[in-house]
């Protein structure tokens, strides 16, 4: 039977998941954070130095390591920061619902123990956008700039639902077939989100800078409904129109990546972040700051 990973990831599965590691073993040297009054650990890579401390969210079900090709580049003029949050990759498990709601308090909890200062360039790549975003709206303030990679979006399904219910719908339960049982009851809590179109955080994000990058790559034969064209087509409208909220947004589109664009095209990752930075910069300057 044919490997179904690359396919559904590849169309950002479910509008969120990557959860495939790149088989390279290469990794970010870490440490354990411990978090919180009754402590737990989490793992943490911290790289380099500089006014900005970009935090690094990664995709449903992937650790820090989808960022092994993107931080110590961004670590050359500033401060990279990528983790792996509880349940993934070296850190602990936790007992508490893996919402999304949960998941940022987590790092708000690890930026505490870390000492993580702000301004904050937050990165989220896939449901890690979701998650950047919710940070983002509990603490404007911390926040100088963002970048989307491939993110998710809450709008996604339900327009996938509206072309094509039962494509739509066969997708996801392919996609549930694979999920390994670990993530199943997060999957299960996050999925009723997506399908709802509503995000569960109030809160309206920072006019910052924002860079969002679109996997525009389709397959030659789509054997899945996120693969088509008409598929790709929703994924960068909406991704689009998300960006039309910011002064300083902008899409960069890309056809020759899939959806873990910080691994096939990481250069496109970091010139983001700089863009990021520079606009940041200037901002900051223009306030007398």
């Amino acid at each position: 039977m044919k490997n179904l990973f690359p396919t559904l990831l590849a169309a950002a599965a479910l509008g969120c998941c990557a959860l495939a590691q790149a088989q390279a073993p290469a990794t970010l040297a870490s440490e354990q954070i411990a978090v919180g009054a009754r402590p737990y650990h989490m793992q943490m890579a911290s790289l380099g130095s500089g006014r900005y401390t970009v935090i690094f969210e990664s995709g449903f079900g992937t650790d820090l390591r989808a960022w092994r090709k993107v931080a110590p580049e961004v670590a050359k003029s500033a401060r990279a920061v990528a983790y792996s949050r509880a349940g993934h990759g070296m850190s602990e498990a936790r007992p508490e619902p893996r919402t999304i709601e949960q998941s940022t308090l987590e790092l708000e909890g690890l930026i505490a123990s870390a000492k993580l200062a702000p301004p904050f360039v937050l990165v989220g790549h896939s449901y890690g956008g979701l998650l950047v975003r919710s940070f983002a709206a509990r603490h404007p303030e911390q926040v100088a700039g963002m970048v989307l990679v491939d993110p998710s979006d809450e709008g996604f399904n339900p327009a996938l639902r509206r072309l094509d219910a039962e494509r739509a719908a066969a997708d996801e339960r392919a996609f549930a077939a694979i999920v390994p049982p670990k993530f199943q009851p997060e999957l299960q809590l996050l999925q009723p989100v997506l399908d709802s179109g509503k995000l569960p955080f109030a809160g309206k994000l920072p006019d910052v800078p924002v860079v969002v990058l679109t996997s525009t790559q389709q397959a030659d034969k789509p054997e899945f409904f996120l693969e088509t064209p008409q598929a790709v087509a929703i994924k960068e409208k909406l991704h689009a129109d998300f960006v039309r909220q910011f002064s300083r947004g902008s899409q960069v589109l890309t056809s020759k990546s899939g959806h873990n664009i910080q691994l096939e095209e990481p250069e496109l990752v970091i010139a983001a972040v700089k863009k990021v930075i520079a606009a940041a910069d200037r901002a900051g300057a223009q306030a007398g700051r």
